[in-house]
């Protein structure tokens, strides 16, 4: 634990039950631990998450964001600017 700098929690949208779960759990672990908690959206962590994946990949690009309840069509502008164009 002591090389982690911050916890990061998605809150949301997503399955409320499930982002209840990690939240609580993630929250716990900060205050065990006196790590900073930084909340992530959890639509723009799916689409960061390709950063890791496909180290080629430089915004801009259209990224379709299938998860759970939420379907949507993301222009990824920029690193942290996205624009949803439809969604469901």
């Amino acid at each position: 634990m002591n090389q982690i700098d911050a916890i990061t929690p998605t809150y949301g949208p997503g399955l409320v039950g499930a982002l209840l779960v990690g939240l609580s759990y993630a929250k716990a672990l900060s205050y065990a631990n006196k790590i900073p908690l930084v909340g992530v959206n959890h639509i723009q962590g799916h689409i960061a998450a390709n950063y890791i994946t496909y180290l080629e990949l430089k915004p801009p690009f259209l990224c379709v964001m299938m998860s759970g309840g939420n379907t949507q069509i993301i222009h990824v502008k920029d690193y942290t600017q996205f624009e949803v164009l439809r969604k469901n």
